[in-house]
């Protein structure tokens, strides 16, 4: 094994994408590497837990991205605007992390997939050796499955102000980086030697497309007890949980009216971990066995959970899936949609989408998933396989493979 090198992790400021590399990283820590996290300063402490050396700076986007409701219909508009908002993100750190890392270079560059462009803007300046992780599906060279989700959308127009304004910032920081004869296209799309995906190899569509070059370590879940303890209710009452994940939507408040109504009469404990845009008030009064608050620690509530009513948002499903729980989703945006399919292709959970969500068929599809043993076998059978691979140290492994191959 090699030990004792130098790492870099570069990671986008989202729960989602920053929770399955700390695992990681506390991993590379143990065998006597040296990790430096560029990451937003409100991620510092859970860094810092790691044994990671940080190097934070102030994000552009919100700290509670729950507080910002994310539409429910997205129109051409939004995406070039979110562009040139992303690229001013992930272009953020760029000046600090040169500092602090150029005259400490790393072994090893470590992205991720959506906020890769300071770490891969650096590792091309420097001319070091690359990984990629990536936090939900990702596509080969011969198949997407992305692709009918981008026939289905309506693109923003090309001459959009926020579209030429992102190219030219692309541009700009590129030429300002000495990267004049690497094209804005060929730099955003480029192909990375190693990828860590977080998802298991059964969850991928099109898996048989996939060569060495993407390594499926699955859900990377580490001790996240500074997030607070849970502990079940005494009167045994199966636990579900109820959660739309670290983002904010539009009508959320309805969303959580109609899982009260569909599970407040059941005889279940009922978990609801509200978010920043609906209050226990908008619910009105609560039976006993029905907790609403903001947050929960969302890992203590589903060791204890026999059903997840969620959004098949990627980091949720996986938690699901590792606790073996199987899911109800009710997914809001083109990713979840795509989760909330393999799911039930798999026959691992259902799906209600929000045009369809009504109490009554919320409540039949949680009974009717409790009641489907050959689902909750599929879950099992997953949930072992998973801990099987042994995600935080299979993803070292492949870590320590990049650094001893460059």
């Amino acid at each position: 094994m090699t030990t004792g090198r130098h790492i870099a992790f570069f990671n986008y400021p989202a729960h989602g994408h920053v929770n399955p590399t700390l695992p990681v990283v506390a991993e590379l820590v143990r065998r006597g590497h040296r990790v430096s996290y560029v990451v937003a300063s409100h991620f510092a402490d859970v860094v810092a837990a790691t044994g990671a050396d940080v190097i934070p700076y102030e994000s552009l986007v919100p700290k509670s991205w729950n507080t910002v409701a994310i539409p429910s219909e997205i129109t051409g508009d939004d995406m070039a605007q979110a562009g040139l908002v992303h690229l001013s993100e992930v272009f953020t750190p760029l000046a600090e992390a040169e500092r602090r890392l150029g005259a400490d270079r790393p072994d090893l560059m470590v992205y991720d997939s959506f906020g890769y462009a300071t770490g891969r803007l650096l590792a091309r300046k420097w001319d070091l050796p690359t990984a990629l992780t990536a936090t939900t599906f990702v596509s080969s060279n011969t198949f997407s499955p992305y692709a009918a989700l981008a026939a289905s959308m309506s693109p923003p127009d090309p001459d959009h102000p926020a579209l030429r304004q992102a190219q030219e910032k692309m541009r700009g920081t590129l030429d300002a980086h000495g990267l004049t004869g690497l094209s804005n296209e060929d730099f955003a799309g480029a192909a990375e030697e190693q990828t860590l995906v977080f998802v298991p190899p059964e969850f991928q569509p099109g898996i048989e497309t996939f060569d060495a070059r993407h390594v499926f370590v699955g859900p990377c879940i580490g001790d996240r007890a500074g997030q607070g303890t849970w502990q079940p209710p005494s009167d045994g009452r199966p636990v579900v949980l109820v959660a739309l994940g670290s983002f904010g939507y539009e009508n959320q408040a309805a969303f959580y009216r109609d899982a009260l109504a569909a599970l407040a009469d059941q005889p279940m404990h009922v978990v609801m971990s509200l978010g920043g845009l609906v209050t226990p008030d908008d619910l009105g009064p609560l039976p006993p066995h029905v907790e609403a608050r903001p947050w929960v620690p969302q890992l203590a509530v589903l060791a204890h959970a026999s059903a997840f009513v969620s959004h098949a948002g990627m980091g949720s499903t996986m938690e699901s899936l590792y606790y073996g729980v199987p899911p109800v989703v009710v997914p809001r945006t083109g990713e979840q949609d795509l989760v909330a399919a393999r799911l039930t292709e798999l026959g691992l959970g259902r799906s209600l989408t929000p045009d369809a969500l009504t109490a009554d068929r919320l409540r039949d599809a949680v009974l009717g998933l409790a009641e489907d043993a050959a689902a909750r076998q599929r879950v099992k059978d997953l949930s072992a396989s998973i801990a099987g691979r042994g995600g935080p140290a299979l993803a070292a492994d492949t870590v320590e493979a990049r650094l001893a191959a460059s």
